[in-house]
């Protein structure tokens, strides 16, 4: 048989840095701060974003990816209204909870602002000077639609009724959810407000316009231009100017968002589709802020180039209004890049939707699966270029039978087989032909991938990586190794490095789309995280380094009713003490009743030792052992945490006693993990003066209780104040 002697590449000679800008700012829609996100947004642009930011950090592009939350309009106002608050106690509340939701499916921004930061209200407000000052705003009457009985100008989402085009009955008056269409609520057939549920009077009413219409004839040839774009983005697009683009109104008769600086506006603010657009670039402020550059921002948005991911029913004001917008403000700043909007990922044929409970928020689903398996079945159906669909069967089958038993279980043979071997492979330099073309092609898929996920084409890049999976199985079971050691171990050896560099494309492939996993997968074989440049990790791998086998992925065993896994009970605090190694820490020992325990707790800031001793506490039981300082700490103590300290969570009943979510009992086998905490979202809740401590099971928010008796907050708290 031909022999020759090879270098094994991870890469064909194909530079990445060849074909990409080295400055890259990637933008998600910001979200509304008055909800959860919900499976539908993360799959509308959040998880794309966030895929295609691992990407290019993997492999060393200088790369930002920001976002942040959405605080002013009209949907912070209405959940304000329905929960008796005030709008920034909504904001705060759901920055802080959108925060914690992305991290917890591994979301990474780089920066994640507010709109409601007073460097974001001057950079509107001059953006808004200068634009008026080159001609491109002027002040119009308008017809608004008036409550009489809230007896006020009513911002057009407090509007709803029938979609004059698709014949949606709850499409709102800036517009239709089901279409994607923009509205006026004059067009809604049967309006009516939202607040009193009365049909609103149509008035006039005096407000800022932005002049389109100025920017019609730019924006048609530019968005012609944008080859690489989507279709559905061009396309409707381009239609959208067709039908000709008219004056839009920029200010609205509200109070809570951006002041207008023009006299006789003082009872206006800013419409949210302008100053929330302009969040891309204040956000990029404040990080280059942050990161002790302030001109940064510059850099990126001068030299670079900018992605926007969204849902379809945002391309409007992503491709006609904030182009309109930067190209009239000018400084040199560029136009976006690439502008993908995708389409609906659906539940039971519906949409997902927050407002009316339809599908899974992130909270929910994490109560079922695990992130892992969330992120890799939503990357497997992102809705690119038609509405998918999510359904908890097609979930398991996907995770089981791809991520779980092709790609986790041949990392499990091959690394489970070296280390049983007690075999180090290596390469000698020798090949066979086989394995010239298994280099060969192995290169080739490669590229191909590097080629799609630089196109944002991220289902068919996924693709791609499953026919590698099994082509590296294929591979690996041909050259049979567990036969071929007791006959050329130096053979044996060669065959699964190969086996390895195959593991080490399918790890680095699918890395964007499920980094924790792979992340466990590529430590478990190699000194060092995946992280940091491409050339830095080839040449940093000549050699692996096996120091596991554990199987990377449990298969899912998905059920309609979910499972309470926290072990939740009540303790009596024996001894209290000083941590001797951390300011913040006390050192506990913990009667559980039948035995004792020792807690590491954050609560030296808020109480004394010895006031602590006698107290009952609600101890997570079943989790996972840690040293904290040194110190072991067998579970932790459940507190609520709001601006004014710490409280810990009590009752008068018995040590030992389990604590229930709702009806749930404990119905678990494992110890958890603290991040597992996060799915089940404890925290305060006050009803008509009365506080409780709630959680999720599955979709419903259900109340701690010890012999169906409520806990207690010691000291009270606030609001939806955090139990962790």
């Amino acid at each position: 048989m031909a022999k020759e002697r090879s270098k094994i590449k991870i890469y064909n000679d194909w530079k990445l840095t060849d074909r990409m800008e080295d400055k890259i700012i990637i933008n998600c829609a910001l979200p509304y701060a008055n909800s959860t996100p919900h499976i539908g947004n993360i799959a509308g642009c959040y998880i794309e974003g966030d895929i295609y930011n691992r990407f290019t950090k993997l492999f060393g592009k200088n790369s930002v990816f920001i976002s942040g939350s959405d605080e002013y309009g009209t949907p912070t106002t209405i959940r304000a209204e329905k929960e008796n608050k005030t709008p920034k106690e909504i904001v705060d509340y759901y920055h802080a909870e959108q925060k914690r939701v992305f991290s917890s499916i591994d979301i990474e921004f780089d920066y994640f602002g507010r709109t409601t930061s007073e460097n974001h209200a001057k950079f509107v407000q001059e953006v808004y000077r200068d634009l008026k000052n080159k001609g491109y705003i002027g002040e119009r009457l308008m017809i608004s639609p008036f409550c009489p009985t809230c007896k006020k100008f009513l911002p057009d989402r407090y509007v709803t009724g029938t979609c004059p085009r698709c014949g949606n009955p709850t499409a709102r008056g800036d517009q239709c959810e089901e279409c994607g269409r923009n509205n006026d609520p004059q067009d809604l057939l049967e309006p009516k407000c939202s607040i009193s549920g009365d049909t609103p009077e149509f008035l006039e009413t005096r407000h800022m316009f932005l002049l389109l219409g100025k920017f019609q004839d730019f924006l048609k040839e530019w968005i012609e231009s944008q080859n690489s774009w989507r279709p559905n983005v061009r396309s409707f697009s381009l239609s959208f100017i067709e039908s000709g683009l008219k004056e839009r109104a920029i200010t609205r008769d509200i109070e809570w968002g951006v002041p207008v600086p023009e006299p006789g506006y003082e009872g206006k603010r800013f419409y949210v589709w302008f100053e929330a657009l302009l969040g891309y670039i204040s956000n990029a402020q404040e990080y280059s802020s942050q990161a002790g550059n302030p001109e940064l921002w510059q850099d990126f948005y001068k030299n670079g180039k900018s992605y926007y991911f969204m849902g379809k029913d945002n391309i409007f004001f992503h491709s006609i209004m904030l182009p309109a917008i930067l190209k009239g403000y000018g400084h040199e700043i560029k136009l976006p890049t690439r502008i993908n909007g995708n389409e609906y990922l659906r539940f039971a044929g519906k949409k997902f939707s927050k407002s009316k409970g339809i599908g899974y928020n992130v909270n929910e689903i994490l109560q079922i699966v695990d992130k892992d398996s969330l992120r890799y079945y939503i990357s497997s159906i992102l809705p690119e270029s038609s509405d998918s669909d999510f359904t908890l069967q097609e979930m398991v089958g996907k995770v089981n039978g791809e991520l779980a038993d092709k790609y986790g279980n041949y990392a499990n043979r091959v690394l489970a087989f070296c280390l049983k071997k007690d075999i180090i492979p290596e390469e000698d330099g020798i090949i066979d032909e086989e394995d010239a073309r298994v280099i060969k092609m192995s290169e080739s898929n490669f590229e191909e991938y590097l080629k799609l996920m630089e196109n944002l084409e991220f289902r068919k890049a996924l693709s791609l990586w499953l026919e590698l999976v099994s082509y590296s199985n294929s591979y690996f079971n041909r050259s049979q190794p567990w036969k071929l050691i007791a006959t050329d171990r130096s053979a044996c050896s060669r065959k699964l490095h190969i086996s390895l560099r195959l593991l080490d494309y399918c790890t680095l492939m699918l890395h964007p789309f499920v980094p924790s996993g792979t992340s466990r997968i590529w430590e478990s074989y190699h000194e060092g995280a995946i992280m940091g440049t491409f050339d830095e990790l080839i040449a940093g791998n000549e050699k692996f380094t096996i120091k596991s086998s554990e199987i990377p992925f449990k298969k899912l065993e998905v059920q309609e009713e979910p499972k309470n896994g926290l072990n939740l009970k009540v303790g009596k605090i024996l001894e209290a003490g000083y941590h001797p190694g951390a300011d913040s820490l006390l050192l506990l020992k913990v009667s559980l009743g039948e035995r004792n325990i020792k807690l590491v707790a954050g609560l030296r800031k808020y109480y004394d030792p010895d006031a602590l001793v006698g107290r009952k506490i609600i101890v997570v039981e079943n989790l996972k052992w840690a040293k904290i300082r040194g110190e072991e700490s067998q579970g932790m103590l459940l507190a609520a945490q709001d601006s004014m300290g710490a409280h810990i969570i009590t009752t008068n009943e018995e040590e030992g006693s389990s604590v229930k979510i709702g009806e749930y009992e404990y119905d678990g086998e494992q110890k958890i993990e603290i991040d597992d905490l996060k799915a089940y979202d404890l925290r305060v809740d006050i009803k008509d003066g009365h506080s409780e401590i709630t959680g999720l099971i599955g979709r419903n928010r259900l109340s701690l209780n010890v012999n169906n008796k409520g806990l207690l907050i010691d000291g009270g708290a606030q609001d939806k104040s955090t139990v962790r």
